[in-house]
């Protein structure tokens, strides 16, 4: 009586007893139940039909694992009784299928003990009237799915989103507060190297001696370029990454001490930012190889430029250039009687730079190339 017989409902249905059910031997069946089940056995969608006045409940293979530990009672059975923990939730939905107006549910929440205990469920499902064959609605016919997994994964889904929202607006805030931080560490820092200045300045009046008082001069200096990192980290709005173009024009200006002396500086520095670890050491160099220039490149007052320059050599270096076409390094060793030059190559070091000196009678030139470290 019903075709695909390798379905195990299509079976159980034939051997169920249903001598005291309402519905009476498969047999005696109406064609409309019977074309109904066989649609229902054929699918691979979880369907059930609740059939005549009593509503006695048919299912597929595929629905039957949804019923849990009702399962294989439910066969047969009054629907009522099959779902009697959920029935005053649903009926409402059966009486409008019963009453010809077919119901669409999309992920209805029903707690429900087929396994003995409350379990929370989602459901997506229709309720439809089932016609006899004079046309008359003598039952209903429902293809439902399950989606409590489904819907847990959304809600785990939002959670975490919520929860990953909440903590990147953490972070932020963290970051905000960190930034202002360091901003105000940086501030200190320039505040307390300004003090070691003015104390060297105060000190270097008191002193005689051309030459003690030329090395606070130098002194002065070194801590200047540190100070003026510093202040400008300050006023950035990162203060972890130092802006260079910017930086060593500044620093070139500062170190300039006339306007005839400030003619004579060619800065030429590409855009780059160097994080301050870096850049604190390239300062000190740069404060090193311009003071050594301007103050020994062109006795006399002889004219001629000093060139600092920073550009990329390619996507990995940079290289850093102080030259002039003055006296150079075969009239006089570098400032501080060789102190000036063991300073350039400890700073060096710390940027895995490598060095290169040409001295000749037209002018002394200094090359630092080092790695491109991307802030």
């Amino acid at each position: 009586m019903f075709r695909l017989s390798e379905q195990k409902m299509a079976q159980r249905i034939a051997d169920h007893d249903w001598s005291g059910s309402p519905l009476g031997p498969p047999e005696t069946w109406p064609l409309s139940l019977r074309t109904l089940l066989n649609l229902m056995l054929s699918s691979r969608f979880p369907m059930f039909a609740a059939w005549g006045p009593d509503l006695v409940f048919l299912y597929n293979d595929a629905y039957a694992p949804m019923l849990g530990e009702k399962e294989p009672r439910a066969l047969g059975r009054r629907f009522a009784d099959v779902w009697d923990d959920i029935w005053n939730d649903i009926l409402p939905l059966v009486e409008s299928a019963l009453a010809g107006r077919a119901t669409w549910m999309e992920n209805l929440p029903i707690t429900m003990r087929r396994n003995g205990y409350p379990e929370a469920t989602y459901w997506t499902f229709s309720y439809s009237a089932a016609h006899d064959d004079a046309g008359n609605i003598a039952g209903m016919f429902c293809a439902c799915q399950e989606t409590t997994a489904s819907v847990e994964s959304e809600r785990m889904l939002r959670q975490r989103e919520e929860t990953l929202a909440e903590a990147l607006e953490a972070r932020e805030v963290l970051l905000e507060e960190k930034d202002v931080l360091l901003a105000e560490v940086n501030h200190r820092v320039k505040n307390s190297l300004q003090l070691v200045v003015s104390a060297l300045s105060l000190q270097s009046r008191r002193i005689e001696d051309p030459a003690t008082k030329a090395a606070f001069a130098q002194a002065i200096t070194r801590v200047r370029a540190i100070t003026s990192v510093h202040e400008r980290l300050y006023r950035s709005g990162d203060p972890l990454v130092v802006d260079m173009k910017s930086y060593l024009e500044g620093l070139a200006d500062d170190l300039v001490v006339t306007p005839e002396v400030r003619t004579r500086m060619q800065v030429a520095v590409e855009p780059v930012t160097m994080r301050t670890e870096r850049a604190i050491p390239l300062a000190i160099i740069v404060n090193e190889l311009v003071t050594n220039s301007l103050k020994y490149a062109y006795p006399a007052d002889r004219p001629g430029p000093i060139v600092l320059s920073l550009r990329r050599v390619d996507d990995e270096m940079l290289e850093l250039t102080v030259a002039d076409q003055g006296v150079g390094m075969l009239a006089k060793e570098e400032t501080g009687g060789g102190l000036g030059t063991k300073l350039v190559a400890t700073m060096a070091s710390q940027l895995g730079a490598t060095v290169e000196r040409r001295a000749a009678n037209d002018g002394f030139r200094v090359s630092l190339t080092f790695p491109r470290i991307e802030t």
